[in-house]
C-alpha cells in the first residue's frame, strides 16, 4: 500500500513531552505502533517554560537600559537560558554537534529580534509573535534529528505554510498576532506537498501566518487547536492529544482530587465544558474536529496504555440520558452592569449597546437583561480591564446609561447533558448559596450549563461543594472512570511522575 493511500492520525505532544530522553523515547514508541497501519502526523508544542522564557526574554529586551557604558548582557539572561536548555537535551540524547547546527542559526535569528527590542525599547504584537514562534520553531528543529536516532524517518514542515489565519472586523493588532483565528478546512493536496511523500511528519504547534504572510500564533493552548486544524485539513482518521492527565475531569483534580474522568463526551458537550472552564483542552481545539467530524482522544503520556477522554459526534439529544457531567469555574472574570430607563420597551437599545463591544474587538460572554439592565460577562478583554479598549467601552456606554464593573469575579458552571430535565437533582444543591450574593445566573440556550456568576473568593469552595452533592463517587461507569486520585495512584506504581504540562 503506497503512503498516500493510507489514513493520517494526528498526535499532539505538548511541553513535558519534548522535554527530555525519557520522554522522546515515549513519543518514538507511540509513534512507531501507529506508523504500522497509519501515516503520523506530530504537532509539538515547545520545551517545557521556553514560552514563559521568551515571553521574559521580551520584558528584559524592552528593560535593559542603554547607558552607552554598560558591555553586560543581562538583557539576554533568558535567551541564554533557553539555548543552554536546548544544549542540555542534545547532550541529554547523544546528539552530535553537526546535528545541532540547524538550531545555531535560529538562536541567531532570535538574538537579532532581542536586540532590536532593547534598542528600541518596545515590542509590537506583530515582533512578540515573532520572538514567541521560536519556541515551537527550535523544539521541531531538536526533534527531527531525536526521532532519527530512533530509527523514525520524519520530515519537518513549517506550520505556517499550512495554516493561514482568517481576518476579523474591528481586529486588535494584538488579537491578530497573538490570538489569530483559523477557520477549519481540508487541503489534502497542499499536505501531502509538504509531507513529501513521507509516513511520518513533525511540525510545530502555537504557530500560523496572517493573510500577509506574517508570523503570528493561536494563543494559549494554541498547540492543541493546530492538531485539531491539521486533522481536518489532512481529513485525519483519529487526533490524540498527549498531555500529562488522562482527559477530562468532572471538576479540576487539583482542587478536588476527587474528581472521576469523563470516559466519552460529544463534542458540544466537550466545548461547552471547555468554555466553562475545563483547562485541559481550549475551546477552539475542538470545533475544527468537530467541523471535520473526526474523534478527539485524550491520552496521558506518562501512562500511554489506559484509557483517556474521547470526544465523538453529538449523540442525539432526544435519546441521549441526562446528567450532570461537570462543575467547573472561571477565575478573573469580568462582570458589566448597563442600566436606563430608556431600556424599557425600546427597539435596538440592545444592538446600540453591543455595537461598542463588537467595534472595541471585545467579546461578551454571558448575558442577562431584565426591563432596565444588561449585565455582561468577560473573560478576556485586550488590554485587560486597564487597557484603552476597556476603558473606551466604559466611557461609551456611560452615554447610554448607568455602568457599574465588578471585577475580578468567577463564573461557576454546573455542565450537563440536557440540564433542564435535572433540574431537580440540581436543586437541592442549591443551599449551598445561603447567605452568598449571586451576581448573575445563565443557562444556556442549548441545554448545557448552568452559569452562577460569584465573588472570585467563593468560587472554589462552591465548585467543591457542587461537584461532592451532584457527581457520583462511584458508578454511572458508562459515563465515568476512575477518580483522579485512584488514577495517580495506580500510575505513581507503573512509572515516574512528570511535571505538569505548559497550557500550550
Amino acid at each position: 500500500m503506497s503512503h498516500d493511500s493510507q489514513s493520517w492520525v494526528v498526535v499532539k505532544f505538548g511541553g513535558t513531552s519534548v522535554s527530555s530522553a525519557y520522554s522522546w523515547k515515549q513519543i518514538a514508541d507511540q509513534v512507531k505502533k501507529l506508523s504500522i497501519t497509519r501515516r503520523v502526523w506530530i504537532v509539538i508544542s515547545a520545551l517545557t517554560n521556553v514560552s514563559n522564557r521568551l515571553e521574559k526574554a521580551i520584558d528584559e529586551a524592552i528593560s535593559h537600559n542603554h547607558d552607552g557604558e554598560s558591555k553586560d548582557d543581562h538583557h539576554l539572561e533568558s535567551f541564554h537560558w533557553i539555548t543552554n536548555r536546548h544544549a542540555e537535551l542534545a547532550a541529554e540524547v547523544g546528539l552530535k554537534p553537526e546535528e545541532t547546527e540547524p538550531l545555531d542559526n535560529l538562536f541567531k535569528q532570535l538574538k537579532r529580534l532581542l536586540e532590536g527590542i532593547s534598542l528600541v525599547q518596545e515590542a509590537s504584537p506583530k515582533v512578540k509573535a515573532r520572538v514567541m514562534a521560536h519556541g515551537e520553531l527550535l523544539s521541531t528543529l531538536i526533534g527531527i534529528p531525536i526521532l532519527m536516532k530512533h530509527g523514525i524517518d520524519v520530515n519537518r514542515v513549517d506550520a505556517r505554510k499550512l495554516l493561514k489565519t482568517t481576518a476579523r472586523p474591528n481586529e486588535q493588532e494584538a488579537d491578530r498576532y497573538l490570538e489569530a483565528l483559523l477557520m477549519p478546512r481540508t487541503d489534502v493536496q497542499a499536505a501531502e506537498i509538504e509531507a513529501q511523500g513521507h509516513r511520518v511528519v513533525l511540525t510545530q504547534g502555537f504557530i500560523a501566518r496572517t493573510p500577509r504572510g506574517d508570523t503570528c500564533l493561536l494563543g494559549r493552548g494554541g498547540s492543541d487547536t493546530s492538531a485539531s486544524l491539521f486533522g481536518a485539513l489532512i481529513r485525519a482518521e483519529e487526533v490524540q492529544i498527549w498531555t500529562d492527565v488522562h482527559g477530562l475531569f468532572t471538576t479540576d483534580p487539583n482542587h478536588d482530587p476527587s474528581a472521576r474522568l469523563i470516559r466519552q463526551i460529544s463534542y458540544r458537550e466537550a466545548e461547552e465544558l471547555a468554555a466553562m472552564g475545563a483547562k485541559v483542552l481550549h475551546p477552539r481545539c475542538i470545533g475544527p474536529c468537530h467541523w471535520g467530524a473526526i474523534p478527539l482522544e485524550i491520552k496521558n503520556t506518562w501512562d500511554p496504555d489506559v484509557r483517556g477522554t474521547r470526544i465523538i459526534q453529538d449523540v442525539s439529544t432526544e435519546t441521549s440520558p441526562s446528567a450532570v457531567m461537570a462543575v467547573v469555574r472561571r477565575l478573573n472574570m469580568t462582570l458589566l452592569s448597563l442600566s436606563t430607563l430608556e431600556m424599557w420597551g425600546a427597539s435596538g437599545f440592545l444592538a446600540r449597546a453591543f455595537s461598542h463591544f463588537d467595534s472595541l474587538g471585545i467579546s461578551i460572554d454571558l448575558v442577562a437583561t431584565s426591563q432596565t439592565t444588561v449585565t455582561v460577562t468577560m473573560d478576556r478583554i485586550p488590554g485587560g480591564v486597564e487597557g484603552e479598549p476597556f476603558q473606551q467601552l466604559k466611557e461609551r456606554l456611560s452615554k447610554l446609561g448607568q455602568v457599574e464593573v465588578v471585577h475580578p469575579c468567577a463564573v461557576v458552571s454546573i455542565v450537563g447533558r440536557r440540564i433542564r430535565t435535572v433540574l431537580h437533582q440540581v436543586g437541592g444543591s442549591l443551599d449551598v448559596f445561603k447567605e452568598k450574593e449571586i451576581l448573575l445566573i445563565s443557562e444556556s440556550s442549548e441545554n448545557l450549563n448552568l452559569s452562577f456568576v460569584v465573588e472570585q473568593s467563593m468560587a472554589n469552595n462552591l465548585v467543591k461543594s457542587l461537584h461532592s452533592r451532584l457527581l457520583p463517587v462511584e458508578g454511572h461507569d458508562d459515563l465515568f472512570g476512575e477518580t483522579w486520585t485512584s488514577m495517580q495512584g495506580k500510575q505513581a506504581v507503573r512509572g515516574p511522575s512528570q511535571k505538569k504540562e505548559e497550557n500550550k
